[in-house]
């Protein structure tokens, strides 16, 4: 006679019988094992505040570096031009690089270098202020900075002066500084700002990956 298997079809097992799967009967009772879901492992939400916060504080320490490099080169080149309108007028740059003694007239300063010199003064104030943004007040007024494109059109008066009277290259060089500095001041200060932007970019991004 063939061997005759009981059927058990309500036997009880605990959940946390199987460590390695779920156990369930067949329609013969017997009993097979289902593998266990894995689930997508998904960072947990103070992991993600971390990376950011510790991004955010590596691009301000980095931003407050950049800030303070433009502020030193500003002060020390609005230096030199306040000791320039009290010497002489002419170039420095004529004591490292020599002029030629044949023509006077191209070594001599220029007619205006008091009023530029003051005018370079101004746009060091006004690029400034451009890096870091201070509340001025005079006579009851808040001095708001202008723009890159106003403060380079200024800056552009003593070249093109010192081209038009046939000055010589060093005296063109040096009115050519403030103009050098706002471009330097414009590009160092496009990259904090899109720096900032991007900082802003991933918090919006690790906002909406919690919301998913």
């Amino acid at each position: 006679m063939q061997a005759i298997r009981k059927r058990n079809p309500f036997v009880f097992r605990s959940e946390d019988h199987d460590n390695n799967g779920t156990a369930v009967l067949d329609e013969q009772g017997s009993r097979n094992v289902l593998p266990t879901t894995v689930y997508a492992y998904r960072p947990a939400v103070t992991e993600q505040t971390e990376v950011v916060d510790r991004i955010r504080e590596q691009n301000g320490s980095s931003n407050k570096q950049n800030r303070f490099a433009l502020q030193l080169m500003l002060g020390l080149s609005s230096i030199l031009y306040v000791i320039y309108i009290f010497s002489d007028r002419t170039t420095p740059l004529f004591a490292v690089f020599p002029p030629s003694p044949e023509n006077s007239r191209a070594n001599a300063p220029l007619d205006m270098s008091g009023i530029l010199a003051y005018v370079a003064i101004i746009i060091h104030v006004n690029l400034s202020l451009i890096v870091h943004p201070w509340n001025v007040v005079i006579a009851g007024k808040v001095i708001r900075a202008i723009g890159f494109l106003e403060t380079f059109a200024w800056s552009t008066a003593g070249p093109l002066l010192s081209v038009y009277s046939g000055r010589a290259w060093q005296t063109t060089v040096w009115w050519c500084i403030p103009g050098l500095l706002t471009c330097v001041v414009y590009a160092v200060h496009g990259w904090i700002e899109k720096a900032d932007e991007d900082v802003v970019e991933l918090e919006k991004l690790k906002y909406r990956a919690l919301g998913a």
